[in-house]
Protein backbone atom coordinates (compact mmCIF):
# COMPACT_ATOMS: atom_id res chain seq x y z
CA UNK A 1 0.00 0.00 0.00
CA UNK A 2 1.56 3.39 -0.54
CA UNK A 3 0.76 5.57 2.34
CA UNK A 4 1.98 8.85 0.63
CA UNK A 5 -0.13 10.46 -2.03
CA UNK A 6 1.55 13.45 -3.43
CA UNK A 7 -1.00 16.50 -3.64
CA UNK A 8 -0.49 19.08 -7.16
CA UNK A 9 -3.46 21.14 -5.76
CA UNK A 10 -2.47 23.48 -3.09
CA UNK A 11 0.15 26.61 -3.28
CA UNK A 12 3.97 26.25 -3.53
CA UNK A 13 5.33 29.39 -1.68
CA UNK A 14 8.38 29.15 0.41
CA UNK A 15 6.88 29.05 3.62
CA UNK A 16 10.41 28.75 5.71
CA UNK A 17 11.33 32.06 4.44
CA UNK A 18 7.98 33.46 5.46
CA UNK A 19 8.63 31.68 9.07
CA UNK A 20 12.26 32.63 9.25
CA UNK A 21 10.87 36.78 8.77
CA UNK A 22 7.86 36.54 11.15
CA UNK A 23 9.96 34.95 14.07
CA UNK A 24 13.19 37.48 13.50
CA UNK A 25 10.34 39.92 13.42
CA UNK A 26 8.87 38.86 16.92
CA UNK A 27 5.29 37.66 15.63
CA UNK A 28 6.05 33.98 16.46
CA UNK A 29 7.83 32.54 19.08
CA UNK A 30 8.21 28.89 20.15
CA UNK A 31 5.98 28.13 23.53
CA UNK A 32 7.18 28.74 27.09
CA UNK A 33 6.59 26.74 30.19
CA UNK A 34 5.31 28.37 33.74
CA UNK A 35 9.01 27.74 35.01
CA UNK A 36 9.96 29.83 31.72
CA UNK A 37 11.44 27.04 29.62
CA UNK A 38 11.70 27.29 25.58
CA UNK A 39 9.74 24.04 23.81
CA UNK A 40 10.11 24.46 19.98
CA UNK A 41 7.70 22.32 18.93
CA UNK A 42 4.89 23.16 17.54
CA UNK A 43 3.41 26.67 16.57
CA UNK A 44 -0.57 26.76 15.52
CA UNK A 45 -1.83 28.25 12.40
CA UNK A 46 -5.35 27.90 13.57
CA UNK A 47 -7.22 27.86 16.85
CA UNK A 48 -10.46 28.15 18.57
CA UNK A 49 -12.89 30.96 18.56
CA UNK A 50 -11.60 32.97 21.42
CA UNK A 51 -8.17 31.47 21.38
CA UNK A 52 -7.43 33.25 17.57
CA UNK A 53 -4.30 35.43 19.44
CA UNK A 54 -2.72 31.91 21.03
CA UNK A 55 -0.51 30.63 18.55
CA UNK A 56 0.68 27.46 21.25
CA UNK A 57 -3.09 26.73 22.51
CA UNK A 58 -3.87 23.36 19.76
CA UNK A 59 0.30 22.63 20.33
CA UNK A 60 0.30 18.56 21.46
CA UNK A 61 -2.41 16.20 22.26
CA UNK A 62 -5.95 16.96 22.01
CA UNK A 63 -6.43 14.68 24.86
CA UNK A 64 -3.11 14.23 27.11
CA UNK A 65 -1.70 17.03 29.18
CA UNK A 66 2.50 16.10 27.72
CA UNK A 67 4.09 18.89 29.80
CA UNK A 68 2.60 18.01 32.47
CA UNK A 69 4.13 13.95 32.45
CA UNK A 70 6.15 12.91 34.86
CA UNK A 71 8.01 9.49 36.07
CA UNK A 72 6.70 7.80 39.37
CA UNK A 73 9.72 6.36 41.70
CA UNK A 74 9.15 2.58 39.94
CA UNK A 75 9.68 4.84 36.72
CA UNK A 76 6.68 4.65 35.46
CA UNK A 77 5.53 7.65 32.99
CA UNK A 78 2.53 9.23 33.59
CA UNK A 79 0.65 12.03 31.35
CA UNK A 80 -2.67 12.64 32.72
CA UNK A 81 -5.41 13.73 30.39
CA UNK A 82 -6.61 17.41 29.36
CA UNK A 83 -9.02 18.93 32.15
CA UNK A 84 -11.33 19.85 29.02
CA UNK A 85 -10.53 17.06 25.55
CA UNK A 86 -10.48 19.34 22.68
CA UNK A 87 -11.59 18.34 19.08
CA UNK A 88 -10.08 18.84 15.89
CA UNK A 89 -13.55 20.22 14.58
CA UNK A 90 -13.13 23.17 17.04
CA UNK A 91 -9.91 24.67 15.67
CA UNK A 92 -11.71 26.80 12.80
CA UNK A 93 -10.24 30.61 13.58
CA UNK A 94 -6.80 31.67 11.85
CA UNK A 95 -4.64 33.36 14.44
CA UNK A 96 -4.31 36.78 14.13
CA UNK A 97 -0.26 36.64 13.55
CA UNK A 98 -0.84 34.75 10.21
CA UNK A 99 -3.42 37.36 9.15
CA UNK A 100 -1.70 39.15 5.46
CA UNK A 101 0.72 36.31 5.28
CA UNK A 102 1.62 33.39 2.98
CA UNK A 103 0.39 31.08 5.30
CA UNK A 104 -2.94 32.81 5.61
CA UNK A 105 -2.88 32.11 2.16
CA UNK A 106 -2.46 28.48 2.73
CA UNK A 107 -4.74 28.29 5.32
CA UNK A 108 -7.61 29.36 3.00
CA UNK A 109 -6.57 27.03 0.12
CA UNK A 110 -6.52 23.99 3.09
CA UNK A 111 -10.06 24.98 4.23
CA UNK A 112 -11.86 25.38 1.00
CA UNK A 113 -10.51 21.93 0.05
CA UNK A 114 -10.11 19.74 2.45
CA UNK A 115 -12.09 19.12 6.18
CA UNK A 116 -9.28 20.69 8.08
CA UNK A 117 -8.93 20.69 11.68
CA UNK A 118 -5.43 22.00 13.71
CA UNK A 119 -2.85 22.97 11.07
CA UNK A 120 0.94 23.13 12.57
CA UNK A 121 4.03 24.66 11.87
CA UNK A 122 6.05 20.77 13.92
CA UNK A 123 9.52 21.38 14.55
CA UNK A 124 11.81 17.82 14.43
CA UNK A 125 15.08 18.61 16.51
CA UNK A 126 18.18 17.12 15.26
CA UNK A 127 19.18 13.34 16.54
CA UNK A 128 15.42 12.31 17.40
CA UNK A 129 12.66 10.34 16.95
CA UNK A 130 8.55 10.09 17.41
CA UNK A 131 7.53 7.04 18.81
CA UNK A 132 5.26 4.39 17.28
CA UNK A 133 1.94 6.26 17.44
CA UNK A 134 -1.61 6.11 15.70
CA UNK A 135 -3.47 9.11 14.71
CA UNK A 136 -7.31 9.34 14.19
CA UNK A 137 -7.22 11.29 10.84
CA UNK A 138 -5.02 11.22 8.07
CA UNK A 139 -2.53 14.32 7.85
CA UNK A 140 -0.99 16.77 4.90
CA UNK A 141 2.41 17.75 5.47
CA UNK A 142 4.30 20.63 3.55
CA UNK A 143 8.08 20.08 4.46
CA UNK A 144 9.00 23.62 5.24
CA UNK A 145 13.06 22.95 5.74
CA UNK A 146 14.09 19.34 5.34
CA UNK A 147 17.26 17.77 4.67
CA UNK A 148 18.79 14.04 3.96
CA UNK A 149 18.38 12.28 7.20
CA UNK A 150 14.73 13.31 7.35
CA UNK A 151 12.49 10.61 7.69
CA UNK A 152 8.59 9.60 7.50
CA UNK A 153 7.63 5.61 8.54
CA UNK A 154 4.47 4.21 7.97
CA UNK A 155 3.79 0.90 8.43
CA UNK A 156 6.96 -0.20 6.56
CA UNK A 157 7.05 2.28 3.97
CA UNK A 158 9.90 4.33 4.61
CA UNK A 159 10.15 7.98 2.79
CA UNK A 160 11.80 11.21 2.57
CA UNK A 161 9.65 14.14 2.10
CA UNK A 162 10.81 16.80 0.01
CA UNK A 163 10.38 20.63 0.83
CA UNK A 164 7.95 22.59 -0.85
CA UNK A 165 5.66 19.39 -1.90
CA UNK A 166 2.29 18.57 -0.60
CA UNK A 167 1.65 14.95 0.83
CA UNK A 168 -1.60 13.12 1.80
CA UNK A 169 -0.07 11.01 4.33
CA UNK A 170 -2.36 7.70 5.58
CA UNK A 171 -1.74 7.86 9.49
CA UNK A 172 -5.19 7.21 10.36
CA UNK A 173 -5.12 4.11 12.65
CA UNK A 174 -1.70 2.86 11.18
CA UNK A 175 1.68 2.73 12.60
CA UNK A 176 3.84 5.47 11.85
CA UNK A 177 6.57 7.84 13.09
CA UNK A 178 9.18 10.40 12.09
CA UNK A 179 12.85 10.92 12.73
CA UNK A 180 15.40 13.27 11.68
CA UNK A 181 18.97 12.15 12.06
CA UNK A 182 20.59 14.93 10.66
CA UNK A 183 22.17 17.55 12.46
CA UNK A 184 19.64 20.51 11.30
CA UNK A 185 15.75 20.91 12.74
CA UNK A 186 13.24 19.69 10.24
CA UNK A 187 10.01 22.02 9.76
CA UNK A 188 6.59 20.89 8.47
CA UNK A 189 3.46 22.36 8.15
CA UNK A 190 0.91 19.87 9.29
CA UNK A 191 -2.56 19.57 8.85
CA UNK A 192 -5.16 17.02 10.16
CA UNK A 193 -7.97 15.98 7.49
CA UNK A 194 -10.69 13.29 7.54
Amino acid sequence: MNYFKELDNLPVYDLYEEFQKMFNDGKLHWYKTPSGETINDQICLNSMKGKENDIHYGRGSLRFEWDKSYYTEEGKLITPLREQKLKETDFTELCTQFKGTLFEEVYRALTSQYNIGRIRIMNSKPKTCLTWHQDNTKRIHYPMKTQVGCLMVVENEVKHLEKNTWYLTETKHTWHTAFNSSKEERLHLVATTW
